[in-house]
């Protein structure tokens, strides 16, 4: 969620369009902080609109980003599994 604010504060001109027409939220769930950089970076090679949280009780650890709504962002996470699914398997 914190991501998510973020991202609502950083690029309000596509929050106000995804809350008209869609509102469809996914979470994913990587399993470190270098993987969670790693796909904001190829998120931000590809022109995806991308907002990090840094987590001041965890020195500045980065521990979500919140992509922006489309396709792209999409097929960039598909093979990503939904946050929960870990849990489901157990």
């Amino acid at each position: 969620m914190h991501a998510a604010f973020l991202f609502a504060q950083q690029h309000p001109e596509l929050v106000g369009p995804w809350q008209r027409d869609s509102q469809y939220l996914v979470i994913v769930a990587l399993p470190d902080e270098i993987q969670l950089i790693a796909l904001a970076s190829r998120a931000l090679e590809q022109g995806i609109a991308v907002s990090t949280w840094h987590e001041p009780d965890l020195a500045g650890a980065t521990t979500a980003v919140a992509l922006q709504p489309g396709g792209v962002a999409r097929r960039l996470c598909a093979n990503i599994p939904l946050h929960g699914r870990e849990l489901a398997s157990v």
